[in-house]
């Protein structure tokens, strides 16, 4: 008998094998950052933000995110150091290809732009577990904040390390316009403040508000395509959604973890519109308006979370 596989058919073998080696060699990533008790002397109010945790990682895991390539940073673990240290191994251990979800639960704030880069003279800001709420000349200036401009920086490190193939999505259930006071009682919980990091005599200059965090995705050859959704517009208040248990989680966590459970995949403007009406019922006041936004450059027009 003869024991020798055809020509053709060990070229049909290997290329088979290439093809699985190859998606098989993507991986899905996450970081998960969630920050609710920051230290009593910070002046940050106490929300719910690792409650989002319990229904996102479950979530990852279910779409095929092995529990090892899932990072979460909670509460004293996600200071503003373990942050950047966590961003800079996410690039570090990203491959061609592969898909990485970066989640951030926490408060945000605007603050006076450092380097002129801003039309409107502000930077926003995400709060680490370590990062003061006022800006004290001589003690702390904001060197804890994360602002954009820098975890811009980091994200394209990721986005270059995952290429052309790869895929990028940060959420966002922060806010940068919100209210840090909050009366005794009240069960409305609020992410953000209206405060502005910056010296007493610091004056913005006079033009329209914008979110520097989702403004255009920059982008060269060879980047991975990237997503942005934030919980609220640049004006408006990012509310906490209270369950019918009575467990608080941001309300873009939550609309996105409802719907993202029921559906593998989506039209980018499904998601939005979806997005949109979801949140606009979790809101605790009615009257008021909260508006999800999403930006992408992902020119595939889906979006799905994990390979």
């Amino acid at each position: 008998m003869n024991n020798i596989m055809p020509v053709k058919q060990i070229v049909t073998t290997l290329l088979f094998y290439f093809f699985f080696v190859s998606v098989k060699g993507q991986t899905s990533r996450a970081l998960l950052v969630a920050i609710d008790k920051y230290p009593s002397e910070s002046g940050w109010n106490e929300i719910h933000a690792t409650n989002d945790i319990y229904l996102l990682k479950p979530l990852l895991i279910k779409r095929n995110f092995a529990p090892a390539h899932v990072t979460v940073l909670l509460n004293e673990q996600a200071t503003k150091d373990a942050i950047v240290k966590a961003l800079k191994q996410l690039a570090k251990d990203s491959r061609h290809g592969d898909y990485i979800y970066i989640h951030f639960s926490c408060h945000g704030q605007q603050m006076a732009d450092d380097n002129g880069d801003e039309t409107d003279g502000l930077d926003e800001a995400l709060i680490p577990y370590d990062a003061p709420r006022r800006y004290q000349k001589g003690v702390y200036v904001g060197e804890k904040h994360l602002r954009d401009d820098e975890l811009g920086s980091l994200l394209d490190d990721i986005r270059k390390k995952t290429g052309d193939k790869g895929t990028v999505t940060l959420a966002l259930d922060a806010c940068h316009s919100g209210t840090a006071d909050r009366d005794k009682g009240d069960d409305v919980y609020v992410r953000g403040t209206s405060y502005v990091f910056a010296p007493k005599d610091f004056v913005p200059p006079a033009v329209v508000c914008t979110d520097s965090t989702l403004k255009e995705i920059y982008s060269q050859p060879g980047m991975a395509s990237m997503t942005v959704i934030a919980a609220c517009m640049p004006e408006q208040l990012n509310y906490e959604y209270r369950s019918p248990h009575g467990f608080y989680y941001g309300s873009l966590t939550y609309a996105l973890w409802e719907i993202m459970r029921k559906n593998e995949s989506l039209p980018f403007s499904r998601l939005c519109e979806l997005l949109k009406n979801r949140v606009d019922e979790l809101k605790p006041r009615r009257g008021k308006t909260q508006i999800p936004l999403l930006k992408t450059n992902d020119e595939k027009g889906i979006f799905r979370i994990g390979i």
